[in-house]
C-alpha cells in the first residue's frame, strides 16, 4: 500500500456479473481496490475475471480470500492467496458448490471452517480447511425446512447468512424464509447438525444479517422484510429485547433492508436500506437494553448493498449497487454521522465490500 494514513485499507469488492431477477448485473468480477483515507478516494490495483460468475459475497483470512459465485446451477466458491503487501490476489482453487444460489460466505478462524449460505436451496455447507486455507473433504451439508407468512418471499428455507460467535464456539444462522435465527454449536470439523437453540421473529420480518456484540452476549438482527432491526439477548435466556425500523416514519414507498455494520467502537450501529436509499443510523444502549436512532444517511446512489468500516472506524465504505459506484463517508463519532464524504469511484453492480487483512 503507498498511503500509510490509518484509515487507509486493500478492499476487494464482489460485484454481479450477469443480469438476474433482482440485479440488473454489468460487473466484471472481483475488483481490488486501495482506499486512501488521506484523500478519501480509491485506486483500482487489479480486476479479477476469470471463471467468476455474480461474485456477489466474500470473505477474508490472513493470506486468503474467499469468494461464492451466485448461480442457481453449477454455482462454484474460489479461494484466493493475498500477496504479501496486499495489492495482487492470485486463484488458488475453485470448488463445487452443491446448493443454489450461494449469496454469504464466513469464515471461523478458531475453528478453521468456511461456511457457505445458500439462499433458493435452504442449505449450509461446513467446509473444514486444510493447513493452506482450502476446503478439505466432502462438506456437512445443514438443510433447513420450512416457510413463512410472505407467500411471494418465504414459501421454503432461505439461508442468508451464517456468522460465528467471537470465541468460535457457535454460528448463528440468519433464514429469511422462515423467520429463523439457528444456534448451531460448533464441533471438530463439523457442526452439531440439529440448532441448540432457535429465535424466532416476527412473522413475516424475513432475518436477512447479523452481527454480534464483541462479548459475543447480544446479537443484532437486520429484517429484511419488515425493515427493521432487533437487539437479541443470547445464551440460555435467549430473547428479543428491542426492534427499530429501519425508515423514517413518513416513508410510505418501496423498501428492502440489506448490510448492517456494528462499528469496532461497538456503540454505533449502521442498516442500509435499498428504496429508500439509505442508511440507518443508530446508538447501541446495551444495558438498557435500547436501539436509539440517531438520523438517516442519504447513499445518493440506488439500492446500498454493502457497507465496510476502514481499520481505524473513521470512514464508511458503501456500495451503490444500481448506480455503480463505492463511496468513502468521513464519520463524526459523536453523532454517528457522516461530516465529509469523497467522490463516487465508478465500478459496476458492487454487491460486497471486503477489506483485506
Amino acid at each position: 500500500m503507498t498511503s500509510s494514513h490509518p484509515s487507509s485499507c486493500m478492499l476487494a469488492v464482489g460485484t454481479y456479473t450477469e443480469v438476474l431477477p433482482h440485479v440488473q448485473g454489468s460487473g466484471q468480477g472481483i475488483h481490488l481496490l486501495e482506499f486512501d483515507g488521506a484523500t478519501a478516494s480509491f485506486a483500482e490495483r487489479q480486476v479479477l475475471r476469470d471463471q467468476l460468475t455474480n461474485p456477489s459475497y466474500l470473505c477474508a483470512a490472513p493470506g486468503r480470500l474467499y469468494s461464492v459465485c451466485e448461480k442457481n446451477r453449477e454455482a462454484t466458491l474460489s479461494v484466493f492467496a493475498i500477496a504479501a503487501d496486499g495489492v495482487r490476489l492470485q486463484r488458488m482453487g475453485r470448488f463445487a458448490s452443491l446448493g443454489a444460489d450461494p449469496c454469504h460466505i464466513s469464515i471461523n478462524l478458531q475453528a478453521q471452517q468456511l461456511y457457505v449460505s445458500h439462499y433458493s436451496s435452504g442449505e449450509l455447507m461446513c467446509h473444514t480447511l486444510d493447513s493452506e486455507g482450502l476446503p478439505d473433504g466432502v462438506p456437512q451439508v445443514i438443510a433447513r425446512q420450512g416457510a413463512g407468512p410472505r407467500t411471494d418471499r418465504q414459501g421454503r428455507s432461505h439461508l442468508h447468512c451464517a456468522t460465528p460467535s467471537p470465541d468460535g464456539s457457535r454460528v448463528y444462522l440468519c433464514d429469511l424464509g422462515t423467520d429463523t435465527v439457528a444456534c448451531h454449536h460448533v464441533l471438530p470439523n463439523r457442526l452439531e447438525s440439529e440448532p441448540w437453540q432457535s429465535l424466532q421473529s416476527l412473522p413475516g420480518s424475513g432475518p436477512r444479517h447479523l452481527v454480534l456484540a464483541a462479548d459475543g452476549a447480544q446479537a443484532m438482527v437486520v429484517e429484511e422484510l419488515s425493515n427493521t432491526v432487533t437487539l437479541y439477548a443470547l445464551g440460555e435466556q435467549a430473547q428479543a429485547l428491542a426492534r427499530v425500523s429501519t425508515l423514517p416514519t413518513d416513508w410510505h414507498g418501496t423498501n428492502t433492508a440489506s448490510a448492517l455494520r456494528l462499528h469496532p467502537n461497538g456503540e454505533l450501529l449502521y442498516a442500509a436500506n435499498r428504496g429508500h436509499d439509505s442508511i440507518a443510523v443508530y446508538r447501541v444502549h446495551r444495558a438498557a437494553p435500547w436501539l436509539e436512532p440517531l438520523g438517516f444517511i442519504p447513499v445518493g446512489g440506488r439500492t446500498p448493498r454493502d457497507m465496510a468500516f476502514t481499520p481505524d472506524g473513521a470512514f464508511l465504505l458503501v456500495a451503490s449497487q444500481d448506480d455503480h459506484f463505492i463511496r468513502a463517508l468521513q464519520l463524526d463519532l459523536c453523532t454517528g454521522l457522516p461530516q465529509a464524504q469523497g467522490q463516487p469511484f465508478r465500478l459496476h453492480s458492487p454487491a460486497c465490500l471486503c477489506l483485506l487483512p
